[in-house]
């Protein structure tokens, strides 16, 4: 009967044996890492670069006869802001309107009502100055960025026009 414990024990052994085949096998928890502080850096003001645009490097006489009539400078618009417009460096007819820290490169456009108007057909601005006033438009959006700007020569305008209207000298 020495048989009848070999027997049993072996039984025993098998047994586990093929339930340990059976079940997967348990992965030990992986460590997980520490979150890391992400702390967002400190990056240096850049200067503005030039917006890109898709136009010819030379326009045509009638675009350029509207660059002559283009207020360039500083100009003071509602709630404080400012922009400033200057003649374009390297593109001869366009301006560089720079506005919250961004140059965008404008193309005078034709008009048969004497508005001066610069577009940059790919942003979508679109700078309109009539005698007394200049708007910044977004074409795309569809809505004004900024209004009631006045250049120095605006502001003379409006100014004379009081005058001549019997308001205050």
């Amino acid at each position: 009967m020495r048989l009848l414990p070999l027997i049993v024990a072996l039984t025993g052994l098998f047994a586990a044996s093929s339930l340990l085949a059976q079940t997967p096998a348990v992965k030990p928890a992986a460590a997980k890492p520490a979150a890391a502080k992400t702390s967002k850096p400190v990056r240096a003001k850049a200067a503005p670069k030039p917006v890109e645009h898709q136009e010819p490097l030379e326009i045509d006489e009638e675009r350029m006869a509207v660059a002559p009539r283009v207020l360039s400078g500083e100009t003071q618009c509602e709630a404080g802001q400012r922009l400033n417009i200057e003649p374009h460096p390297s593109l001869p007819g366009r301006f560089l309107l720079k506005h919250r820290g961004i140059n965008h490169v404008l193309t005078p456009q034709p008009t048969t009502t004497g508005v001066v108007r610069l577009e940059n057909s790919r942003t979508g601005f679109l700078w309109l100055q009539v005698p007394i006033k200049s708007m910044l438009m977004d074409t795309k959006k569809g809505q004004r960025l900024i209004d009631n700007c006045l250049h120095p020569e605006q502001a003379a305008e409006v100014e004379s026009m009081r005058r001549s209207a019997g308001g205050t000298p």
